[in-house]
């Protein structure tokens, strides 16, 4: 076998294993690509269940605990107004805190 011979089989291998290559990595990458597919779906999925919980739950409890601070706010002024009309009834004086 002379040299030449020798050569065109040793690129013909080269080829076959690059071509093998090529299409083992255009398998992996459309694995790949179905693999992102599917966890953009669950992060979408996830979303949507944390737009849930935001608007179903977080948001009334926040809204919630906004009104109770507004009562206990109010509340404490018609403790103040109530300490100072006390005071004003019994005598005691203004001054006092």
């Amino acid at each position: 076998m002379d040299t030449t011979t020798f050569l065109i089989v040793i690129i013909f291998l080269v080829a076959a294993v690059l071509i093998a290559v090529g299409i083992y990595l255009i398998i992996v990458l459309n694995d790949f690509r179905e693999t992102l597919r599917r966890l953009n779906k669950v992060l979408t999925h996830i979303e949507s269940i944390t737009e849930v919980v935001d608007d179903k739950i977080a948001k009334p409890a926040g809204s919630l605990f906004g009104s109770l601070g507004v009562i206990k706010e109010v509340m404490d002024i018609f403790k103040d107004i109530r300490k100072k009309l006390y005071k004003h009834e019994n005598g005691e004086s203004h001054e006092r805190s």
